[in-house]
């Protein structure tokens, strides 16, 4: 894959966007095949009630109503621990309390006459009555809801029938229930919780036997209706649903049970009581009473959304609803539609993620702030418009699609840095390769094309063209890949790259990901050749030893600016520098051959080493297709004096005394370290005795 391509299409193996689209749509299609398989459906159903109970725990939108009252038949009543014998024994009422529960139905009788004459608007009473007790008890509680029939609402139920068989309705004794035409409200008490997880979420407001039985409903069936429904048909609200999800009433910073608390029965009957807090009824003045079980011993415990709460305060709170007209819309967990339409709205934002971004953080990124404008938005939903829209469908396959993509990224990402890695590998030092995948940005920058200042490293075997017409091609090839191979490790080991081999040709480069400064560049290629001579030296020992001819090489050092980049066809592209700076240190390669030296540097490297006596000056030439002239620099002798004889010679010759520099040339044998360079000087003068008019110092040099 060319860097091109990875950049460009950074999210997959060689597939651009539509791989990224496709993996997409793997998610989201996992996602929905999750909701399909009952178990997996259901867990994503839990979430969905998870989520939604959440905004609804937290929804304080709806206040309580200040003229519901409740009153509770608690253990206190039941005890009478905190009130005296005295005052116990001086009320008639208080006394029969004092008797263990059931209570004689006459203290019943009595809190409904109390509460009907301080003023009660409506007394709500979350008991079933239905089996008989004392005669007595029982006609005193009859006439005292005949009294006041048109205040009283009575509870019925479904229960199971024996062995937990099939439901059956109970219904108060018909005593209570007075003459047809007039009879007393009765409404069910019954909640269907969830069957998953028990917890109520909706009020049933009409329910037929059959219904309750799960079974085919009859249409002559009578319809029974739910306690908190008939309570608000008495004030005027009729409601024709089967059922809605309620809004619960809420003060901030209180649990749901401290709404509408209950307010201990016995109060009602305790005279001090009576006078400071209830005002002597006048606190019941046009109240809605609701009179319920409110003692652990009842078991009468409903759990909700906003917590666990008592069954009495479950009617107040769907009452309130009914009242307030206070409902959330929601589609139904199991709403096939529903789940489908928001799958479908998960995968086009998933896709619009994928089709717009390609780094894998920004897509992680995506999801978290996904999942957080989800929560926003249904809070605000929730705030504003009272709508629960069971966002996990969305969520999941939105989620689940861009997962999908992060995971093809990864795969892709790490087969790209596999593949970038064995590449660098070939071509520049381990450490430098791993630098590059552990960071490829900068890779990728220099590859789209950069100015770079660089150092680029020639090296040719000398002769080698013609060793290949007369050695046996595979020893020949051996021997040159043992070369290569220890040429390589040179490099590398300084921290170069080596760019391309040119047939026996090495050309090297430091720089050229701007990952070094200018000084480790030279000090890195100069190292590197003398190195690279000290190697071949021991190779050509061995070579020798072995019958083989050894190798001669030249090597060529410039430092200038290049352009870097790669370079070729979709098919196949190199990394490479190109540019003055490659041509000019070929050519200085080149040189090494007609100036009889093995290695070459110049100006621009010599300057890092000026100060350094280990360097000479040798030559400055024009060479073909270049203006102006080069000046070349080789390493120096450990002789000083054949330093000194050699710069002479150069200067005499640069200056025009071709005179003496001829002579000078006569202290230079073939010994020397500077055999070659004065083998070529005196084929200059040779060729040439006195200097043309104009002479300006360049030496000319036609070749290549």
């Amino acid at each position: 894959m060319t860097s091109k391509q990875q950049q460009n299409g950074k999210f997959s193996m060689g597939g651009g966007v539509a791989k990224r689209l496709l993996a997409c749509f793997m998610g989201v299609s996992l996602s929905a095949l999750l909701w399909v398989f009952p178990f997996t459906g259901e867990i994503l159903n839990k979430q969905t009630r998870l989520i939604e109970d959440y905004f609804v725990r937290n929804d304080h939108g709806l206040q309580p109503r200040e003229d519901f009252v409740f009153l509770g038949i608690d253990a206190d009543s039941m005890q009478l621990d905190s009130i005296s014998d005295e005052v116990i024994r001086s009320h008639p009422v208080l006394d029969k309390m004092s008797t263990a529960w059931p209570w004689d139905r006459s203290v019943h009788a009595a809190m409904i006459d109390r509460l009907a004459d301080a003023g009660a608007k409506l007394i709500v009473v979350d008991l079933i009555i239905a089996q008989r007790s004392s005669v007595d008890g029982d006609k005193a509680l009859a006439d005292a809801i005949a009294r006041h029939r048109d205040k009283i609402v009575l509870s019925s139920a479904f229960i199971p029938g024996e062995d937990g068989g099939q439901m059956r309705v109970v219904e108060p004794l018909d005593a209570l229930l007075g003459p047809l035409g007039n009879e007393t409200a009765i409404g069910f008490v019954n909640f269907w919780p969830h069957a998953q997880d028990g917890i109520v979420r909706h009020a049933h407001f009409y329910k037929t036997l059959s219904a309750a039985n799960h079974a085919d409903e009859h249409p002559d069936e009578p319809v029974f209706q739910s306690l908190a429904s008939v309570a608000a048909e008495k004030i005027g609200v009729m409601t024709s649903e089967q059922q809605k999800r309620f809004r619960m009433a809420r003060i901030k910073g209180e649990n749901a049970d401290q709404v509408y608390k209950a307010r201990s029965y016995y109060t009602v009957f305790v005279p001090e009581i009576w006078e400071s807090r209830y005002a002597n009824g006048d606190f019941f003045k046009d109240k809605i009473v609701f009179i319920g079980p409110a003692s652990p011993l009842f078991q009468d415990s409903h759990e909700t959304p906003s917590g666990p709460i008592l069954g009495a305060q479950l009617h107040m709170h769907v009452l309130t609803a009914l009242l307030e007209d206070a409902w959330y819309s929601d589609y139904g967990a199991n709403d096939r539609r529903r789940i489908t339409m928001f799958v479908l709205l998960g995968l086009v934002l998933s896709f619009i993620v994928c089709f717009k971004l390609n780094r894998t953080w920004i897509i992680g990124a995506a999801i978290i702030f996904g999942g957080i404008f989800w929560f926003y938005l249904e809070q605000a939903l929730v705030d504003h418009r009272q709508r629960l829209i069971g966002s996990m469908a969305s969520l999941s396959a939105y989620g689940l699609g861009l997962l999908c993509a992060i995971i093809w990224q990864a795969m892709s990402e790490r087969a790209r840095r596999q593949q970038l890695h064995r590449h660098l590998r070939r071509s520049m030092s381990p450490d430098v390769a791993d630098a590059i995948i552990r960071a490829p940005e900068g890779y990728y920058k220099a590859a789209s094309g950069n100015r770079r200042e660089v150092t680029v490293l020639f090296t040719d075997i000398r002769g080698f063209t013609h060793r290949s017409e007369e050695q046996d091609a595979g020893e020949l090839f051996t021997q040159l890949n043992t070369y290569l191979e220890r040429m390589v490790e040179v490099i590398f080991s300084h921290g170069g790259t080596v760019d391309k081999f040119i047939g026996d040709a090495i050309m090297a480069t430091w720089g050229e990901l701007g990952e070094s400064d200018i000084d480790n560049q030279l000090n890195h290629s100069v190292l590197a050749a003398q190195k690279m001579l000290d190697v071949l030296d021991e190779l050509n020992r061995s070579w020798e030893a072995d019958g083989l001819k050894p190798f001669r090489i030249g090597v060529g050092i410039h430092h200038g600016e290049a352009i870097v980049g790669e370079v070729g066809s979709d098919q196949r592209t190199d990394f490479t520098v190109i540019g003055d700076a490659v041509n000019l240190a070929s050519r200085i390669e080149g040189l090494t051959k007609a100036l009889g030296v093995d290695l070459l540097i110049s100006a621009t490297v010599a300057e890092k080493f000026y100060d350094n006596f280990n360097w000479i000056y040798v030559a400055k030439v024009r060479v073909m297709g270049r203006d102006g002239g080069v000046s070349l620099w080789t390493p120096a002798s450990a002789i000083p004096e054949e330093n000194a004889v050699m710069q002479l010679v150069v200067n005499k010759y640069t200056s025009g005394d071709w005179v003496s520099a001829s002579q000078l040339l006569e202290q230079i044998n073939d010994e020397s370290h500077f055999a070659g360079v004065a083998k070529f000087y005196r084929r200059l003068l040779f060729e040439v005795e006195v200097p043309a008019p104009g002479w300006d110092g360049l030496i000319t040099i036609e070749t290549k």
